[in-house]
């Protein structure tokens, strides 16, 4: 319940107030006292000021129309590329309400207005958004923004709503990125048709096989571009040379595994074939090794995995190689995947027994 106070202390409240608070506004004194002020001094907020015997931080005398305007004009004058935003800032007055609009206020002031004011109507730049989103569903908003000079969201709730309106496919709202990656691609190859995987993965900043279902192909394909399989040629006795590398590796990590549990190699799933399945103490894991020195395990390489693990009824996967990721555990579900370094292997006998 308020405390009741008398006249005479209603008063002493809110000079003290004010005596401790020089710069306090009427809504201050008012949060702060719980009382107000114009019914107990008579002047209003100003008379409480004077008994104060503080100096008002501002006027308390109401300006007029025709006050008001000249102080913008004077603002103008000595302002001359000032805009609504900073005038109102700075002058404490709402140029709206004396001026029928900024330009005007300038002409008053007898000067040359430096902007351009935007004639268009609310419905010309709604239709403006949607054509030009038609054109190119992929414009991102401040691409839309600084091409037509218009603020999307107070002309619609959400992009959604301009895609719908405007007809256009929902994969461009959701996969907006992708769609921009792989378009990035395609006119990297059209330039370096004979691009290599790793060169248009690390000058795109970006993972082909990932982008593409058929990886690398089908991005020449969409590009329009041969696939230079003269390359590969070029190439064949290099790739005989990685081919042995990969399975001598696979058969050292194998016969090291061995000592932990048993082997069964190249064990046919559904969806393809796994490199290894480790049991130990009644547990199974299947094992991917990969042998890459010039390439990063990628998102497709734990998604094959996956696949094996969910085609074998096993929900614990390790994919070994040479340089493992910043990101080297994965849970897809009641899946579990690791990746290792090859001197790591002693770890596994504490993922599979823990």
């Amino acid at each position: 319940m308020r405390k009741s106070y008398s006249p005479g202390e209603q008063k002493k409240i809110i000079i003290e107030y004010i005596k401790k608070n020089p710069k306090a506004t009427y809504k201050n004194i008012r949060k702060e006292t719980q009382l107000h002020p114009e019914r107990i001094f008579k002047g209003g907020l100003g008379e409480a000021f004077k008994e104060a015997g503080i100096k008002f931080p501002r006027t308390f005398k109401r300006k007029t129309k025709e006050e008001k305007r000249k102080i913008i004009i004077n603002f103008i004058k000595k302002n001359p590329k000032a805009g609504g935003h900073i005038i109102a800032k700075k002058t404490k007055i709402n140029l709206n309400q004396v001026f029928e609009n900024i330009k005007e206020a300038y002409k008053e002031a007898e000067i040359e207005y430096p902007r351009k004011i935007d004639k268009r109507t609310k419905e010309e730049k709604k239709k403006l958004i949607i054509q030009t989103i038609k054109k190119n569903p992929l414009i991102t908003t401040p691409e839309l923004l600084k091409k037509l000079k218009v603020n999307p969201y107070k002309h619609f709730k959400n992009l959604k709503e301009i895609y719908k309106v405007a007809g256009i496919d929902k994969k461009y709202i959701n996969g907006k990125v992708k769609i921009k990656k792989q378009k990035q691609i395609i006119e990297f190859i059209k330039r370096n048709p004979l691009s290599t995987q790793r060169e248009i993965n690390k000058l795109c900043k970006t993972h082909v096989q990932d982008l593409f279902k058929r990886g690398i192909f089908e991005a020449y394909e969409k590009a329009k571009i041969k696939f230079p399989f003269e390359r590969l040629k070029l190439y064949g006795v290099g790739i005989k040379r990685i081919r042995k590398r990969a399975k001598d590796f696979e058969t050292e990590i194998a016969i090291k595994l061995s000592g932990y549990g048993k082997v069964n190699k190249f064990i046919k799933t559904k969806r393809g074939v796994a490199d290894i399945i480790l049991e130990r103490k009644n547990k199974k894991a299947i094992i991917e090794v990969k042998d890459y020195q010039n390439k990063d395990i990628s998102k497709s390489q734990i998604n094959q995995l996956n696949k094996y693990l969910e085609d074998y009824g096993c929900n614990f996967g390790i994919l070994i190689c040479h340089n493992k990721p910043k990101k080297d555990k994965f849970l897809i579900g009641k899946n579990r995947i690791i990746i290792l370094n090859e001197s790591e292997l002693n770890k596994i006998c504490e993922f599979m027994d823990g």
